[in-house]
C-alpha cells in the first residue's frame, strides 16, 4: 500500500499593514464614508479606526479628535473657486459660481452646509472656520472680480460693487441645502437665483 503524501498547507498571508500615505487616505476615505452615512454628529473615531483597518491610537496620535480629522479630510476634497476661468459673460459666470457652491456641498456629502449651520460654541467651529475660508469666502471674492469686471463693461451698476451683494448668491444656496436638508440643489433653482434676483439687482438698465 503506498505511503499516505504527506500534504502542508501554507499559511494564510497576513495582510500588510498600512503606513504612511496609504494609511492616510484610507482614513480620509473612511471619514469621508462616516459622514455619508452618519453625518458629522454620528462620526466617531471609533468607527473610522475600524473601517481603516488601523487602531484608534494611530488615530490620536495625529488628530486631537473628530473636528481636526474632519477638517483635514474635507481640505482635501473641497473645490477651489480660484480654478474657475471667467468668460466675460455675466450671467454665465454667476451661474458658474453658484454652482461652484453647490458642487462643494455636494462634494463633502453635506458636512460643509451642516458646518455652516451649526450652532456657535459647537464642536465644530474649525471646520466651519475651513468651509468658509476655503469655499465661501473665496467665492465671494470671485464673484465680486466678476462684478467688477462687468461695470468695466458698463453691464454692472458701480453701486452694486458691494461684499453684500457679491454675498447674496452665496447666502441663497447655503440657506437652500440648509432648510432643504440636503445639499442638492437643483440647476433649475441656482439658474432662478442669477436670473431672478443677481441680474435685476446688479443689471444697468442697457444691459438688461
Amino acid at each position: 500500500m503506498p505511503a499516505a503524501v504527506s500534504r502542508t498547507t501554507d499559511p494564510a498571508p497576513r495582510a500588510t499593514r498600512r503606513r504612511g500615505k496609504v494609511l492616510e487616505q484610507a482614513i480620509f476615505d473612511a471619514v469621508l464614508e462616516q459622514l455619508r452615512t452618519s453625518g458629522y454628529a454620528g462620526l466617531t473615531l471609533e468607527a473610522v479606526a475600524a473601517a481603516a483597518q488601523t487602531g484608534k491610537s494611530a488615530l490620536y496620535r495625529r488628530w486631537s479628535g473628530k473636528e481636526e480629522l474632519v477638517a483635514d479630510a474635507l481640505r482635501g476634497i473641497l473645490p477651489s473657486p480660484w480654478d474657475i476661468e471667467l468668460t466675460d459673460d455675466l450671467r454665465a459666470d454667476l451661474l458658474r459660481f453658484v454652482e461652484f457652491l453647490r458642487d462643494a456641498f455636494a462634494a463633502s456629502y453635506g458636512t460643509a452646509f451642516q458646518i455652516v449651520s451649526a450652532e456657535v460654541g459647537s464642536d465644530s467651529s474649525l471646520v466651519r472656520t475651513l468651509v468658509n475660508t476655503e469655499v465661501i469666502d473665496p467665492c465671494v471674492d470671485r464673484i465680486m472680480e466678476v462684478l467688477r469686471a462687468g461695470r468695466d463693461r458698463g453691464e454692472v451698476r458701480p453701486e452694486a460693487v458691494t461684499d453684500l451683494v457679491a454675498r447674496t448668491g452665496a447666502a441663497l444656496v447655503t440657506h437652500h441645502c440648509v432648510t432643504g436638508g440636503e445639499p442638492s440643489t437643483s440647476d433649475e433653482f441656482l439658474v432662478a437665483i442669477v436670473d431672478e434676483v443677481l441680474l435685476p439687482l446688479v443689471r444697468t438698465k442697457t444691459a438688461e
